[in-house]
């Protein structure tokens, strides 16, 4: 037996090394059927066999074997040339589909074999019942596969007890604790899981044992993790981390509830025409998006595009993504994959288009194999919606050059109103390209006219993407949102923008205007609909044109608003070097920055806004804000001030001026200020609640719960008014079920909220609170831990977990955390009044700027 110069290798790598003696034949053949005998009996069946997961390994005892790769069904195919004809109809694996490529193994060891060997009938004959199209023609078990070979005696080292290990479901890879297992792949294998950490579920995906060298197991899942990192859509699940356990390598990322779309047709049947048109339209929105990140996904097909519970559409697994330049290697779903890669070309962005065309076929029919090129669609067992006819043909043309050039153009044919005004919309293309060049003198003096604009919104020019009528109206939208404070206005926006849209629909700026209208409707109504339309415009905005710092500040400020820290972070730095001398950019990355508690950096980035756009009232408002937070309530009534001289009638700097009055503990100032705000804006809410905490604060707890009954009856969907008034309920004279009520309809629209923001600090410990009022400590502890880990250096977080502590009966922790709140700079002032903390003051223990006399029955 010839001897290797290294410890293991892939029997792909022995044969390039040279021919095999009839011994090493017969044992490597010997104990692969083994081991796939072993394999199928356990129930398990490998789907993806090939000479380069059998692995050989020198012992002293002599030539070891092992198959690697054991996933189970539903994985995704490496090697076309093993795989059985019915898997590449779109089959599943079954043990038939594994017997077809042992055939092809045996018929790559036989070719390296002397031709006179003996036996060699043998093979022949196996290998050719092994290779049979007809399934059931081919041998029904591996073992008998062995007999034929005359090698039943051979001993496989087939692992049995490291198979034992693969299959069953470890109860913990590092700290993640794993719930249950989602699916496996010949890549690796999906699990639901615990993150201890910020406490929630995610998805956690574990690339199986290969036999490689550690290192390069953890090179290939942190590429992996790091393909669906630089790929930032809405329809696309967003990686939190990846890391190496237990001799495994694994990345986490978003948990989603839902269905995949292969499960979908297969409980419901096919979808109907407008459903498969609006479920492409997602998908071809987050494949774009896919694309413009340099990537190819590769593996495009039902079982990997999922409806999450809330309806949205999201496209998953990115194992077989690499870079559009390195696209070495076959790859794919036999019934996905186009000509071109049969023919053993590299994959592309048309082979891309033509699995997004057989996904659409097999939305809509429940089939997912084309009929023969000489055929039409339509003779397909289910028709084919006749609108969706052209558009799946184009998109799975035979010829790469005939489909569609892009996602996009995908898309855009599938929308209802473009698919009907596709021709139109080329013609107006057509039509103003010609007339930027016989109009040139015209545009020339119209961005004269309107420079000093140009400048003030950081030098956008004025036909990037829209005609000069649709820009005015872009300008006016700006305008409008830039007064959101105004009641009205941020409506009067969202209309503008879509105007302007309307006018030019492939206009980057006005996208990206409508998803912070739509953003900033979501945080004054905290209806959902709206955070969905921001993302949606955002992502839009993204696919034109992401080479601009608006349209970049505007995926950061959202991304960093929905608890996305890190990439919204990523996003902001990334606009500031884009355009270095925009104020939006910075300002927006100083809020990054505060959420962060890099509060240093933060002043900087707000105060470089301030100078750069010093007649921008936002900027010292948000800079005041900042300085609440830190307590420096002297420096913030400065520039809070500095924004009241630029905008008098705005209700959201006197409402901050209130709270620094508040928190001064000048409780009738602060009430004047609340007072002005509601005046401006009856429906500004935050002043109506703000108000009611003074009432609170000041023990008028009756009139306190009468104007949260007023605010909850304007917003019945705020968990935080519903909260306000059990806080105010529980010191007043109320029924304690009626508070006990109050308070679970915060807790359910709280629970609602945190899944779109389930790293915001302040709604999590908020949520904690309930529970603590209603004494469950059971789900009040994990939210309180949760909010320390999100925020522990923001004394109001700190201090609210006090609260709970001391709710719950707790003193001692209550204690702890109520000094460090003070330490870090919480209000003693307002500590003194929060009613939460009344019998804590009297302990002897309390910190002395808050401790009262036990006696003091007034308090």
């Amino acid at each position: 037996m010839s001897e290797f110069a290294f410890a293991e290798a892939s029997l792909q790598e022995r044969l390039q090394r040279g021919g095999l003696s009839v011994a090493e034949a017969n044992s490597i053949a010997g104990q692969v059927g083994e081991a796939l005998a072993q394999s199928h009996a356990a129930g398990r069946i490998h789907g993806n066999l090939t000479i380069a997961n059998i692995l050989l390994r020198n012992d002293p005892s002599g030539l070891r074997v092992t198959i690697d790769g054991f996933g189970g069904e539903g994985q995704t195919l490496t090697s076309f040339d093993y795989v059985a004809p019915e898997r590449r109809a779109g089959g599943e694996p079954t043990v038939a589909a594994d017997i077809y490529s042992f055939g092809r193994i045996l018929e790559q060891i036989r070719n390296a074999t002397p031709a006179d060997s003996s036996g060699r009938l043998a093979w022949e004959a196996a290998i050719h019942r092994c290779l049979d199209p007809v399934p059931e023609r081919r041998f029904a078990s591996a073992k008998a596969v062995l007999r034929e070979l005359r090698l039943t005696e051979a001993t496989a080292s087939f692992d049995a007890a490291n198979a034992a290990r693969v299959s069953r479901d470890p109860k913990m890879w590092g700290d993640f604790q794993l719930l249950q297992q989602l699916g496996a792949g010949g890549f690796g294998e999906v699990y639901r899981a615990w993150d201890p950490v910020l406490e929630r579920e995610v998805a956690l995906k574990l690339l199986l044992p290969r036999g490689l060298d550690p290192e390069n197991e953890y090179a290939a899942i942190v590429a992996e993790a790091r393909a669906i990192a630089r790929v930032r859509h809405p329809n696309i699940v967003s990686v939190y981390g990846v890391d190496r356990h237990d001799g495994r390598v694994g990345f986490w990322s978003d948990f989603v509830r839902g269905q995949t779309l292969a499960d979908m047709i297969a409980t419901n049947g096919p979808c109907s025409a407008k459903e498969t048109a609006e479920i492409g339209v997602a998908l071809c929105d987050a494949l774009s998006a896919v694309h413009h990140a340099g990537l190819l996904h590769r593996d495009i097909k039902a079982s990997n595009s999922i409806r999450s519970e809330d309806g949205r559409i999201l496209l998953m697994d990115f194992g077989l993504s690499q870079d559009m330049h390195r696209t070495a290697g076959i790859a794919g779903t036999p019934a996905y994959m186009a000509p071109e890669l049969l023919a053993g070309n590299p994959p592309t962005v048309h082979t891309d288009i033509y699995a997004m065309g057989v996904l659409l076929l097999y939305l809509c029919t429940g089939e997912y194999s084309l009929p023969d090129a000489s055929k039409e669609i339509s003779h397909s067992r289910t028709a084919v919606p006749p609108e969706l006819e052209p558009i799946i043909r184009c998109a799975t043309h035979s010829d790469p050059q005939q489909r569609y050039a892009s996602a996009t153009r995908l898309r855009d044919a599938l929308a209802p109103k473009l698919a009907a005004a596709s021709a139109a919309a080329a013609n107006a293309a057509n039509a103003r390209r010609r007339y930027l060049w016989t109009g040139a003198a015209a545009v020339v003096l119209l961005a004269i006219a309107i420079t000093f604009l140009f400048l003030r919104r950081q030098g956008h020019s004025v036909m990037a993407g829209a005609s000069p009528a649709a820009y005015q109206d872009f300008l006016a939208a700006e305008d409008a949102l830039q007064r959101f404070d105004k009641p009205g206005n941020t409506e009067k926006a969202i209309n503008l923008y879509q105007k302007t849209l309307e006018r030019s629909p492939e206009f980057a700026l006005a996208q990206a205007g409508l998803a912070r209208a739509d953003w900033r409707m979501y945080l004054d109504t905290a209806d959902k609909k709206w955070a969905s339309a921001a993302d949606q415009a955002a992502a839009r905005a993204a696919t034109i044109n992401s080479e601009t710092a608006y349209v970049q500040t505007t995926l950061g400020m959202i991304h960093v608003a929905e608890g996305k820290d890190s990439l919204g972070t990523h996003e902001l730095e990334r606009a500031r070097e884009l355009d270095p001398r925009s104020a939006d950019a910075h300002a927006a990355l100083g809020e990054a920055y505060r959420q962060q508690g890099r509060l240093a950096d933060a002043k900087t980035e707000l105060q470089t806004a301030m100078d750069l756009a010093p007649d921008d009232w936002r900027w010292s408002y948000w800079l005041g804000a900042l300085q609440i937070d830190t307590g420096d309530y002297k420096s913030a009534e400065t520039n809070l001030k500095t924004a009241l001289e630029k905008t008098a009638d705005n209700a959201r700097v006197l409402y901050d001026l209130g709270l620094v009055n508040r928190k001064q503990e000048r409780l009738d100032d602060a009430r004047i200020f609340y007072e002005q705000a509601l005046k401006l804006d009856p429906e500004y809410l935050p002043a109506m609640a703000a108000l009611g905490t003074v009432l609170r604060l000041q023990g008028r707890f009756p009139e306190a719960v009468a104007i949260y009954k007023r605010a909850v009856g304007k917003r019945p969907g705020s968990w935080y008014l519903w909260t306000k008034l059990g806080d105010a309920e529980q010191w007043a004279a109320v029924d304690p079920d009626e508070m006990a009520k109050d308070y679970k309809k915060a807790i359910e629209l709280a629970s609602e909220q945190m899944k779109v923001t389930p790293d915001d600090a302040f709604l999590v410990s908020s949520i904690a609170g309930c529970y603590a009022s209603l004494h469950d400590s059971t789900h009040a502890l994990p939210l309180m831990r949760k909010a320390l880990r999100l925020a522990p250096q923001n004394p109001d977080t700190v201090a609210s977990v006090a609260e709970s502590y001391e709710l719950l009966g707790d003193r001692d922790e209550a204690l702890k955390l109520i000094a460090k709140a003070l330490q870090m700079g919480y209000s003693a002032d307002y500590a003194k009044k929060t009613p939460e903390l009344r019998s804590l003051r009297k302990d002897p223990r309390a910190p002395q700027q808050i401790r009262e006399d036990a006696s003091n029955s007034s308090s």
